[in-house]
């Protein structure tokens, strides 16, 4: 059985992706990191033993950061597949007709990456998308056109 192939494939920016996620994961980490020097010192350890705490948990730490670093570049290669019908995101789709917004949302964090998100309705956003990528008018000609050919049929 043929898949059905999409119409238009849109990718993340990367950058966007990847980049806050891993300095929140850094500044996390440190915190925790601290959390547990002062728990440490406020045991009475010998020195052996504070010294071999310290270094499971700051191991632990790099594999935890290590992991999240994996995870997000994983999730940043994903792309989002534009069908006939419907967008698909993972294991999420939104059909078009399902569509209740097609307006570009910046934040702050956005504004220094050069990417913008769309949130189209029920849970679902394009995310991370690049500023040079103009997408509004291009998502509502695709609702306009499931709205019709809904009515038609």
């Amino acid at each position: 059985m043929d898949q059905e192939q999409p119409v238009y494939v849109l990718p993340q920016s990367k950058v966007r992706t990847i980049i806050p996620k891993t300095i929140t994961l850094f500044v996390l980490s440190t915190i925790f990191y601290l959390g547990v020097l002062l728990n440490i010192s406020l045991l009475e350890l010998r020195g052996g033993q504070e010294t071999l705490l310290k270094t499971i948990t700051l191991i632990l730490l790099i594999a935890i950061i290590g992991v999240g670093i994996f995870f997000s570049i994983r999730a940043a290669r994903r792309p989002y597949l534009f069908y006939r019908d419907r967008i698909l995101f993972g294991k999420k789709q939104i059909y078009y007709s399902n569509i209740s917004n097609t307006s570009p949302h910046l934040d702050p964090i956005d504004g220094m990456f050069k990417t913008y998100s769309i949130n189209l309705g029920g849970k679902f956003f394009l995310r991370h998308i690049s500023q040079n990528i103009h997408l509004e008018n291009y998502l509502q000609q695709l609702v306009q056109y499931a709205k019709r050919n809904r009515l038609s049929t």
